[in-house]
């Protein structure tokens, strides 16, 4: 192992002095600047009529120009910018007296812009108008959908207040309106740890996923922003250990699929254990809590989406990042939105949310038949592990995509909604069975060691195949890295399809493991913070988080002046911005909508289960009776 670890950092040391001379060479030419923005807040308080407009401009080919060839050089690299297209944003005031928004406004803008560009560079070019704003794109009326934004949160603010107000004034009520509504129970709930037979470390883990997530998540955009220095972002995108982060980044959402699985998984069998006989009630009664859970936050947040997010992003950086819950908010609805128009999405982050759902369903299908016929568990066990094996070197090969996420900037320009490894690989639920399958595979295998008499050797045996599965998951991950120095022929290739599999299945595997062995193992500092109280505050708003910050991430970047420049500083500055408002904003959904109506919810819920089943028993004794 050592001598593997020293000469990965040889060679990473060399192929990084390699990587930094070549850049080097390459930005010794003076390159047309990316991004160039004038300030558009000014342009609007300056000019009572203004307009602006933001302009794509392609450069022309000009084989006899030493800029052009060295612009031709830096685009073989997929990972840089592409230099041949320009952006551009003017104050047409600043330029035209009397300037109107009409046919010649394009005409004198593109004039404007191949001149200037020509005049510094010596490159003809061709601009194409993305958006202009006027004064009238300000005073838009409001519509029916704001107006009913609008009344659906002051009714919310209304009946938290007024429970929360007969609570602290010890009014006696039998109301559940009132008592699930109250601010100061639900604060009281938060702060609760969670019940004693469950798994205190499984929710402190939760929250640190949901943190990473949110982390990773309020720095993408910064790809897509209008900055001064896109060399910096550049040599970070080319950094020889760039993959290995990338193939992190891209597979940590395995964590929670594999956590969710296991979640699930020992609920279930918890259930079977206690209660033999099958019922298929409790799986219908399981589908029904989850979606009195995820539903009403979901859709608040998608009729802001669809109604005042659009306000929200008024400026230069508008048509940057659209969201059209307006027109496909039914797919979120039905949870089928990682399937249906995944290149126009709703709430683009919400893509996990149907597959999670779907992956549940068929969580489900499978410990059904665990409950009703037992013995099927072991080959059953066999089969999702040949699935989760076969199912996406399958799709790798069958749709010629890649092994693996690649980081290409023009997919990362268009927020990855062209890349088909993306769109095919990426989002299905199909291609994510594995880490939910080992999910579901770690909770069998919890509920059998926890009967067993000989924890000792388990744990011995655990820590060992630990060990093992993360010096693979370390080998394939390291292995990214050499990637984009490999010729491989993404066309029905058996490498990628195998690669690619054993590589999505080693982070659910990893995860499994360490999640059993963090169960089996005794107490230790790290098992006592993750179960600390603050982790399972965390764990529980950790789904308004994940709702609600994309409306908080793209609502910030879009309001931004710019260019901006990118920096360690600036982007920690921006991230603690976004969780500090996240978290803000998922404590009042929280308290406001998923804790009142999840309470309401289940009080019913229960009330006809118990109902149901005092039916059946009297259905049940009356034949008895009469014999």
């Amino acid at each position: 192992m050592d001598l593997l670890v020293a000469g990965g950092i040889v060679l990473s040391l060399v192929l990084g002095c390699a990587l930094c001379d070549q850049l080097d060479s390459a930005n010794n030419a003076i390159l047309p600047q990316i991004y160039e923005y004038e300030d558009f807040y000014t342009c609007r308080q300056k000019f009572k009529n203004f307009v602006y407009c933001v302009s794509d401009t392609t450069l022309q080919p000009n084989t006899s120009s030493n800029l052009w060839k060295r612009i031709l050089q830096l685009q073989s690299n997929r990972r840089n910018f592409p230099h041949d297209q320009l952006e551009r944003g003017l104050c047409l005031n600043e330029y035209y007296d009397d300037v109107t928004l009409n046919n010649d406004t394009y005409k004198l803008l593109d004039t404007y812009i191949s001149n200037k560009i020509y005049n510094q560079y010596g490159l003809n070019s061709h601009s194409k108008i993305n958006f202009c704003w006027t004064t009238t794109h300000f005073t838009q009326h409001r519509t029916f959908g704001e107006c009913f934004f609008v009344f659906i949160s002051l009714l919310l603010i209304l009946t938290t207040s007024f429970a929360t107000w007969k609570e602290l004034n010890n009014s006696a009520t039998d109301s559940i309106i009132i008592k699930s509504f109250s601010v100061r129970r639900n604060l009281q709930c938060l702060l609760v740890a969670s019940k004693p037979n469950s798994l205190p470390y499984l929710e402190g883990l939760r929250a640190l996923g949901t943190l990473i997530i949110l982390i990773v998540h309020s720095q993408l955009p910064i790809i897509r922003m209008p900055v001064w220095n896109t060399e910096d972002l550049e040599s970070q995108a080319n950094h020889v250990m760039f993959p290995l982060i990338n193939s992190a980044n891209t597979h940590m959402i395995q964590f929670f699929f594999t956590l969710g699985g296991m979640v699930f998984g020992i609920s279930c069998l918890s259930h079977f254990e206690r209660f033999p006989e099958f019922k298929i009630m409790y799986f219908l009664i399981k589908i029904l809590r989850r979606l009195i859970r995820l539903l009403p936050v979901y859709a608040f947040i998608i009729i802001y989406q669809a109604t005042w997010y659009k306000r929200m992003k008024q400026g230069p950086l508008e048509y940057k990042f659209n969201d059209y819950c307006l027109e496909h908010w039914w797919t979120n609805l039905l949870f089928i939105n990682n399937y249906i128009q995944p290149t126009k999405p709703c709430l683009q982050f919400s893509w996990y949310l149907g597959a999670d759902f779907q992956l549940f369903l068929i969580g489900s299908v499978l410990l059904m038949a665990v409950w009703k016929y037992p013995l099927i568990k072991n080959p059953l066990i066999s089969l999702m592990i040949l699935a989760a094996l076969s199912t996406p070197a399958y799709v790798i090969y069958n749709t010629s995509t890649d092994a693996t996420m690649n980081f290409d900037m023009r997919h990362a320009l268009a927020e990855l909604r062209t890349y088909d490894h993306f769109l095919k690989y990426y989002l299905p639920s199909h291609t994510n069975i594995s880490s939910y399958f080992f999910g579901i595979i770690a909770a069998m295998m919890y509920m059998k060691f926890n009967r067993s008499d000989s924890q000792h050797i388990i744990k011995q045996l655990l820590q060992k195949l630990l060990t093992f599965s993360l010096v693979i998951l370390f080998s394939l991950n390291i292995s990214t890295t050499f990637l984009p120095f490999v010729n491989i022929d993404n066309k029905k290739s058996i490498f990628n399809a195998i690669f690619g599999s054993l590589l999505k299945c080693s982070w659910g595997c990893s995860y499994s493991i360490l999640f059993l062995v963090f169960e089996l193992k005794s107490k230790s500092r790290l098992i006592n913070v993750l179960s600390h109280n603050l982790m399972h505050f965390l764990a529980k708003i950790s789904y308004c988080v994940y709702i609600v910050q994309y409306s908080v991430i793209y609502g910030l970047y879009t309001n931004f002046h710019v260019p901006m420049i990118y920096g360690g500083f600036n982007m920690l500055l921006l991230t603690s911005a976004i969780i500090l408002l996240t978290l803000i904003c998922a404590m009042f959904l929280y308290l406001a909508i998923e804790a009142p109506i999840v309470q309401i919810g289940n009080k019913y819920i229960t009330l006809l289960s118990a109902n149901n089943s005092s039916s059946k028993n009297v259905i049940e004794i009356k034949p008895i009776k009469q014999l």
